[in-house]
């Protein structure tokens, strides 16, 4: 083969496919409203930074009772912590909570504790396919059958950082940073092990929002495998105001 030929061929080829990672699955429940929580948004961004941790930020809305109304919490955000502490063993909701690979940690904001948590958490282990088609997001799953059907979830979030300033509340005046803030949270079929394919609906991963499959042993039980897509055509990741 001429120099040129493989020039020409190598220019054809496509790209090579970014190599599969076992991901350690970081899970922070904050609020606005929470004077703990912008720490806790600096740590979840500096976790996020590893290439083998998938952080990702649910906003809850128990405090917006104290003046300020959460931009980022949904109801079923709140209802996935809630199934943390139904799990144990935690005895109830609390903001900032950290969670890695479906384990609670603490009811306490311990820096020192969750570090060492995600230190030394294992990978998880099941890496489903997860791409974009035309007709909305893809998930694909294979392994031996399961006594309880597994629940999988699809979260679609901004990845890096937004500024939003807090007016009221605890954090009053205050220009906070969140990082990878989950938008939209969605609950897949369940999966019972062998051949699995789901396709979700378009708007359950906007090409604007980054996504991630996370698959679970139970609702909020330890999670089994997880893996993410970037956002095509995404708005900047600086933003201030709505």
């Amino acid at each position: 083969m001429t120099a040129l030929a493989l020039l020409l061929l190598l220019a054809a080829s496509p790209d090579p496919a970014e190599p599969r990672r076992n991901l350690v699955v970081v899970e922070l429940f904050t609020s606005q409203g929470c004077g703990l929580c912008p720490d806790a948004n600096r740590l979840l961004s500096e976790l996020g930074a590893q290439e083998d941790t998938l952080a990702l930020a649910f906003n809850v809305s128990y405090w917006d009772m104290y003046g300020w109304t959460d931009q980022f919490a949904r109801p079923e955000f709140n209802q996935r912590q809630q199934d943390y502490v139904d799990a144990g063993p935690a005895h109830r909701v609390y903001t900032p909570h950290f969670v890695v690979n479906g384990a609670p940690q603490t009811l306490r904001f311990d820096r020192g504790q969750i570090l060492g948590a995600v230190r030394g958490a294992e990978p998880v282990a099941l890496h489903p396919s997860l791409l974009r088609t035309p007709d909305g997001p893809q998930v694909r799953l294979n392994g031996p059958a399961r006594e309880q059907a597994a629940t999988v979830w699809l979260a679609a979030y901004e990845t890096g950082t937004i500024e939003r300033t807090i007016e009221a509340g605890s954090n009053a005046g205050l220009d906070m940073v969140h990082f990878n803030t989950v938008r939209h949270l969605t609950a897949l079929p369940g999966w019972s092990g062998a051949e699995y394919t789901v396709t979700a609906e378009p708007a359950a991963c906007p090409d604007s929002l980054s996504c991630a499959v996370l698959v679970q042993a139970s609702r909020g039980g330890p999670i089994l495998g997880a893996s993410r897509i970037p956002a095509v055509n995404r708005e900047p990741a600086h933003q201030a105001g709505d």
